[in-house]
């Protein structure tokens, strides 16, 4: 028996040996406390997670080698829950913070009480979880985020039965579309798809659902709660084969903005922002469908109407831009109520329209509709209280000439209605094969006229100028001759008229100023007189107008050294009465440099007696008109001799042109004239025949001036 009872034990020591060695392999750490809370056993995890040895634990308090820290806000420390088991609970569970010198451990403790002869103990397993626990927290924040970022999102979220039944819909949908999700939930989302593109939504949902690896995007109009019509995009993500989700996924963006934008600046692209008429580009792509229309159908009639508004620019600088926006806007009106619903009217810019009439029954009809297109811009408009007027020249090019491109019909439009302005604007053109020529003609003057200024072609003719009372020649006009390399000698009235209105009249006239005074100043040092000879020069209206004028004209006296009195400018009425406060500001510039400025043409063009006495002018020079017949029409003696006593009763003198017999001379010396020039003195020569007439001059005129008395 005794044998027995030590086998057993011997077998019972072995067994728990082996029991503490493999409750020492447990990762988890196990502890056995007395009713006390004293340690009566530890393995070795337990023995690793509080930092001491076997010997060091066993008798010790349990929470003073292991102070914790309940996560459980109601209760301030481990005590509690340890003391329950002890006290009777039978088993309990928790997570606690242990804090070591460097870093805090998340544990979870689980507590079983034991009730051994009459003692009560408790078992404490220990599992550390603070990398659990970091996953766990961190996964949850990484699920709040993108809760918050479906909550917020500017963007849709839904997520769809196969069978298209809205699953989930994000809070987004009521400030986009103006649903609250719940309103979504349960309704099948291609019923508030446009009808016009359910289809092609369809087959992109059913392609998406066949094919995982697609990604697929798709635009359609989605009906919003006011029932208007939203645009979106969508992009569907299957997610049918994951178990967390198990269905469609469409993340969607609000394109409405977008589209709206889209259109205005398509609109924008192709109409007029001041009158909201269609612009350039969209007019010629209507004329470009007519012109292909009349290549299939040989009845198709169209007219191009080319309109340009008459004196619109002094409307425009007087009543300043406001006023003439305005007055545009009203013509854009006008012009719509003169044509019919499929008739377009568009602006190409500044004050020029066009107009488009399609399928007309007769050519008339295009004239029709420009007379009354002028009958309705002759009535008066009324802007801020005013009463402006205002008439139109439109040209007409009708199909009949069987365009081939839509740039050939405006072009020939704008042809025709430049004829209408030259000959006497508020009127219409029919095009005709005759202006196109003559159109082509003023485009090859054009170049050539460009070609000119480099290729020196430009020369000076001089008229002399001839003191009546002595007879002595004492200056000379500069009047520009062109020597085309092919056309010969061309006429001023040919290309003057070019060349003001490409701007070429500005390099033309400073050559013209040049060389006038360089050869001036080789005169005067070749034939000293007293007083010294002096030259004429002409100014167009775009010269005049230039700012820099002063000081062009001030180098140029300067590089020919030549003295400014000596230099004589000369103006029409009409360039001094177009902007009467600004020219009297230029010459009284120029007559501080000591230039003198004469009015050329005078009783020609305005009737400016009243603003005469402010303008610094020096002489007047009378037109040939009048000199022509002054000695036998008594009306124009009359005028010549208004004229001459006018100059001089406001202290200038007077030069009479175009001066051709004996009898014009005797009777402008009658009436006092000073100075004349004509072909009965010279008609204008070069520099080498007006050198020979300075030769010949110092013995004066004084044979004419005898003979013609």
């Amino acid at each position: 028996m005794a044998d027995l009872s030590a086998n057993l034990i011997s077998q019972l020591q072995a067994t728990l040996g082996k029991m503490e060695v493999a409750l020492g392999a447990i990762s988890e750490a196990i502890t056995w406390i007395d009713g006390d809370g004293k340690v009566q056993w530890s393995n070795t995890a337990f023995d690793r997670l509080i930092n001491r040895q076997g010997f060091e634990v066993l008798g010790a308090k349990l929470l003073e080698l292991l102070p914790l820290q309940s996560r459980d806000q109601n209760l301030s420390s481990a005590d509690r829950p340890l003391s329950r088991v002890l006290q009777g609970q039978i088993y309990t569970t928790g997570i606690y913070e242990y804090r070591q010198a460097d870093k805090t451990l998340v544990l979870e403790i689980s507590t079983d009480r034991i009730q051994l002869k009459g003692e009560t103990s408790a078992v404490l397993v220990i599992r550390n979880i603070t990398e659990r626990q970091r996953t766990e927290e961190e996964l949850a924040q990484s699920e709040a985020k993108f809760l918050s970022l479906i909550q917020n999102s500017s963007d849709l979220v839904v997520i769809l039965e196969t069978d298209g039944t809205i699953r989930y819909a994000s809070p987004s949908h009521e400030r986009i579309l103006g649903y609250k999700p719940g309103e979504l939930i349960g309704k099948n989302a291609f019923e508030f798809i446009h009808p016009e593109d359910v289809s092609r939504v369809l087959n992109k949902f059913q392609e998406s659902m066949e094919d995982a690896r697609k990604i697929l995007y798709v635009e359609f109009r989605f009906k919003h709660k006011d029932d208007s019509w939203s645009f979106l995009e969508s992009i569907a993500n299957n997610l049918l084969g994951d178990p967390s989700v198990g269905a469609m996924v469409i993340n969607t963006r609000d394109l409405t903005e977008r589209k709206r934008v889209e259109t205005q600046l398509l609109h924008n692209a192709f109409h007029d922002q001041l009158t909201t008429l269609p612009n350039r580009a969209l007019f010629m792509e209507c004329l470009r469908r007519a012109v292909e229309h009349t290549k299939r159908h040989d009845d198709y009639l169209f007219a191009v109407l080319f309109i340009d508004l008459d004196r619109f620019k002094v409307i425009n600088d007087s009543l300043g831009h406001p006023f003439g926006d305005r007055l545009l806007i009203e013509i854009a009106g006008r012009l719509k109520a003169c044509l019919r619903p499929g008739d377009t009217v568009a602006r190409l810019g500044g004050d020029e329209f066009t107009v488009l009439l399609e399928d007309m029954k007769d050519v008339s009809d295009a004239v029709r509709v420009a007379e009354r297109i002028q009958a309705k811009l002759r009535l008066h408009f009324e802007l801020g209280g005013r009463k402006v007027f205002t008439t139109a020249s439109i040209g007409i090019a009708l199909s009949l000439t069987n365009y081939d491109q839509p740039e050939a019909a405006l072009r020939d439009a704008d042809i025709a209605m430049y004829r209408a302005k030259a000959l006497g604007k508020a009127r219409h053109e029919i095009f005709s094969l005759g202006m196109h020529t003559h159109a082509v003609e003023l485009l090859q003057l054009e170049t050539d006229l460009r070609l000119a200024i480099e290729r020196q072609e430009f020369r000076l003719h001089y008229q002399p100028i001839v003191s009546l009372k002595t007879g002595c020649i004492t200056g000379f006009e500069a009047l520009l001759r062109w020597q085309h390399p092919q056309r010969g000698l061309v006429s001023p009235a040919d290309f003057i008229p070019v060349a003001e209105e490409t701007g070429l009249i500005l390099p033309i006239g400073q050559w013209v100023l040049h060389e006038a005074c360089r050869q001036l100043r080789v005169w005067q040092l070749q034939f000293i007189s007293h007083p010294p000879l002096t030259i004429s020069v002409n100014m167009s209206g775009k010269q005049f107008s230039q700012p820099a004028l002063v000081k062009q004209i001030s180098q140029t006296l300067q590089q020919t050294n030549l003295d400014a009195h000596s230099l004589k400018l000369e103006i029409t009425e009409s360039i001094l009465m177009d902007n009467s406060e600004s020219a009297i500001a230029m010459l009284s510039k120029l007559k501080a440099m000591n230039v003198q400025l004469y009015m050329d043409d005078f009783g020609t063009g305005y009737s400016s007696l009243s603003y005469l006495h402010r303008f610094p002018i020096a002489r007047l020079k009378i037109d040939s008109s009048f000199v022509s017949t002054v000695d036998i029409d008594g009306e124009h003696s009359t005028i010549v001799q208004t004229i001459i006593a006018l100059a001089h009763n406001l202290g200038m003198d007077v030069t009479a042109e175009g001066i051709e017999g004996a009898g014009q001379l005797i009777k402008l010396r009658k009436l006092g004239c000073e100075y004349g020039q004509g072909y009965f003195f010279s008609k204008p020569v070069d520099s080498k025949a007006a050198g020979a007439l300075l030769a010949r001059s110092f013995t004066c005129y004084e044979t004419e001036l005898v003979e013609a008395f």
